[in-house]
């Protein structure tokens, strides 16, 4: 019976090392090369109602959402891609979802005509009409009504307002809180995510092994050290081999989940030297 299991146990690994070969790990879209589209809204959300939102914008294109901001109140979609109309009809969809209202602050510095503005404002926001109107507080700046817009978007209007007045504002200096921002994030490699659990993991193997050598030498210390060892290894490479057939997504889940099969084999192998001991 354990020879079919052991034989079972090596094709499967066999197996998995085959698919990691040609195929590589499948791996979590957070750690692979995907985009970062951070959304604030800026007012309580359900993460369902986001999700029905973004699978009519991406179809069938894996997508991960999360909270963000320091109220929770933004929205972070992870996708692979996301082409720049698809960015404008997740923000069109998001602003019905959430009618969400807000002030652009721009300085002019100088005399400056409320129509000329709001022409620029309505070319730019693709919209009909635009609240536009001088500051309370200063006349100088102008104020704009907007629904949460686009980097490019506040980008554009700031240049169109800056040729029209010779000025050379960036958009840093726009008071606005609701811009959607779109991140290009590179892949992680696999290495990189374990090397953080290499050098406590390579110690205590070295601690653990020169335990058992120790204490179970009268066991023959050779005998135990090369069994301890190829326990250790090959039940992680049997369960990464499992992992990479079923091609489940690697993420930190996986990675403690293998640490926790680590410290299991090592307590069997403890507990199994003790009882050899006591026999002898």
């Amino acid at each position: 019976m354990k020879k079919k299991l052991f034989l079972i146990a090596m094709i499967i690994t066999i197996i998995g090392i085959i698919i990691v070969a040609v195929k590589a790990f499948n791996v979590n879209l957070k750690y692979k090369a995907h985009k970062a589209i951070s959304i604030p809204i800026g007012t309580e959300f359900n993460l369902q109602d986001i999700k029905l939102i973004t699978d009519e914008v991406f179809g069938k294109e894996e997508v991960q959402l999360e909270k963000a901001g320091l109220y929770s109140d933004a929205v972070m979609v992870n996708v692979q891609n996301a082409s720049q109309e698809q960015i404008e009809n997740l923000r069109k969809k998001i602003n019905e979802k959430y009618n969400v209202k807000q002030n652009i602050t721009i300085s002019i510095g100088k005399e400056y005509n409320v129509e000329d503005i709001k022409t620029i404002a309505k070319e730019v926001l693709s919209k009909e009409d635009v609240n536009v109107q001088k500051s309370s507080d200063d006349e100088t700046y102008v104020v704009i009504e907007s629904e949460i817009i686009t980097e490019e978007t506040l980008e554009n209007l700031n240049n169109k307002i800056n040729e029209k007045y010779e000025l050379q504002n960036t958009t840093g200096s726009i008071g606005i809180s609701q811009v959607i921002t779109v991140n290009e994030i590179e892949r992680v490699r696999l290495t990189d995510m374990a090397k953080q659990y290499i050098l406590y993991i390579g110690i205590a193997t070295v601690v653990i092994l020169a335990y058992f050598v120790i204490r179970f030498r009268k066991l023959n210390a050779s005998k135990v050290l090369v069994k301890s060892i190829l326990l250790l290894v090959l039940s992680e490479v049997f369960y990464m081999a499992i992992i990479a057939i079923t091609r489940y997504p690697i993420d930190k889940l996986i990675i403690m989940a293998a640490i926790a099969i680590y410290m299991i084999v090592a307590t069997y192998l403890n507990k199994n030297f003790i009882e050899q001991a006591s026999q002898k």
